[in-house]
Formats: C-alpha cells, structure tokens, sequence
C-alpha cells in the first residue's frame, strides 16, 4: 500500500496496517487515537509559510481555535459506532440546519 509523497495516510490505512500486524478491535481504537492529530501555532506557521503567508498572532489563535474545532467535530463522527448490519449509504447529502 504505497501512498505518494503528496497524500497523507488516512484513518483507515493505519487501522489496515494494525490489522495486518495482529491488533484488532479496542487495542487497534487506542492506537490510532493515539495517532489524532492536534494543532499547534507553529503546525498553523508551516502552513502558513508553505503557501508564501503568514499569520499575525491574534489570527493565529483564530485559526488555531477553529482548526481544532472542526478535527475534533470529525472526531466525533470517527467515534460513531454503527452496527455491522447498517449498510453504506447509497448518497450522501448534507443537510445544513
């Protein structure tokens, strides 16, 4: 499972990869959310420099704050357990309320 230097792994590559190596099921969880990401002023600085930017520190807490809000809202969707019995949705459409 070869990825480009471009792409990051996901989620489920590194659950495969435990898989693979013999942890399942709550050791393989704890393991790979053990691997969530958080963000920091100097991860939001690379970025910023990486696309010819910069942040000024009161921006820089904006960001920051509202980048770790949305990784910790996919968290959240990443923790629903769904029986196995619940099938793929066919379409997926996003209901803003």
């Amino acid at each position: 499972m070869a990825t480009p230097s471009d792409q990051t792994v996901s989620r489920r590559d590194i659950l495969q990869i435990l898989a693979a190596l013999g942890f399942t099921g709550a050791a393989a969880d704890r393991l790979a959310a053990a691997a969530a990401p958080t963000v920091s002023p100097d991860t939001l600085r690379g970025a910023a420099s990486l696309l010819s930017g910069g942040f000024d520190d009161d921006r820089l807490r904006v960001a920051q704050a509202a980048v770790q809000r949305n990784l910790d809202q996919l968290q959240a969707v990443r923790d629903l357990e769904l029986p196995d019995a619940v099938e793929p949705a066919p379409v997926f459409q996003v209901r803003r309320s």
